[in-house]
């Protein structure tokens, strides 16, 4: 990789410098790794790692060996191996997908959320099983302990799949909102949260099944700068040790982080681009948060 700066901005040429013969053995290419310290630090890139039109959603399994994303126009999702650097199979949809969730570590079990009102599950082998929701869709997410499967969208109500009994159960229902933008389940304790489109996180328990907490956090943003107008949650992640810590993001392009345990957040992020929040991602190794809107990545 290649780093050029002018004007303190940095230019990055990913595919500049030394790369690896594909025709050596295996042997040699070790040794060269070893003592060549350049080669240590290249940047290899995956194949066709692209969509003919626009691609709307990546996810990754937790293995971090595979990732999946979903093209538009055609409909369609891709799987890519990162040990291979490949593409490792392409499979066409009916609908757009509006989100995916992986169910195992690998490749083999994933869930999409299709904008034609369904819940697609595709196998190893592919196709498995297609059912439908009653309203428009938003957001997916998979809690392991009880194999439910919640979809959450233009409705109050948050609907239940379960996945090992194949049949919904009786769905939650929001007590402060007529829509859900998103949704994310804790991965230390299990605690369900989602964002309602009048700025407030819900959490449930998925043992009782009860709403255990509700917090506002329009109330948190600047009044002077929502213009009157009450901001969405439009993206949630839960992180920490200790399961303890939460970072939202909401339509007015402001990143919270709070305590579990307190209503008055840690932090208050503007993006400064007055575009609603995409992602929020909290990297554990590095102590950063990754937040993302329509017009760029902010790592802060």
């Amino acid at each position: 990789m290649q780093v050029l700066r002018k004007d303190d901005v940095g230019i990055y040429n990913l595919t500049k410098g030394k790369q690896l013969p594909e025709w050596i053995p295996e042997r040699k290419r070790r040794k060269m790794l070893q003592e060549d310290p350049e080669l240590q630090r290249r940047i290899e890139l995956i194949q066709d790692f692209t969509m003919p039109t626009a691609s709307n959603c990546v996810t990754m399994p937790t293995g971090g060996n595979y990732i999946f994303t979903a093209g538009t126009y055609k409909p369609r999702i891709r799987c890519y191996e990162v040990d291979q650097l490949s593409m490792k199979f392409e499979r066409q949809l009916q609908a757009e997908v509006v989100a995916m969730q992986c169910l195992s570590e690998d490749y083999s079990k994933l869930a999409m959320l299709l904008a034609d009102r369904s819940v697609e599950v595709h196998a190893r082998y592919g196709y498995h099983y297609k059912t439908r929701i009653p309203k428009c869709g938003r957001d997916v997410v998979y809690h392991y302990p009880s194999c439910d499967l919640y979809v959450v969208g233009s409705s109050s109500e948050i609907y239940r799949l379960n996945l090992d009994q194949g049949r919904f159960l009786s769905p939650l229902q929001s007590t402060t909102a007529a829509a859900i933008n998103t949704a994310t389940v804790n991965p230390l304790h299990g605690l369900l949260c989602v964002g309602t489109d009048t700025g407030h996180v819900e959490c449930f328990d998925p043992r009782s099944r009860d709403q255990v907490g509700v917090l506002d956090v329009a109330r948190s943003i600047p009044s002077d700068v929502l213009a009157g107008a009450v901001p969405q949650v439009t993206a949630l992640t839960c992180y920490g040790s200790g399961g303890l810590h939460m970072g939202v993001g909401t339509s007015s392009g402001h990143v919270l982080l709070y305590d579990l345990r307190s209503s008055t957040p840690l932090l208050v992020k503007d993006h400064n681009n007055d575009m609603p929040i995409k992602k929020v991602i909290a990297h554990e190794l590095s102590g950063n948060v990754i937040s993302a809107d329509t017009k760029g990545i902010k790592i802060w």
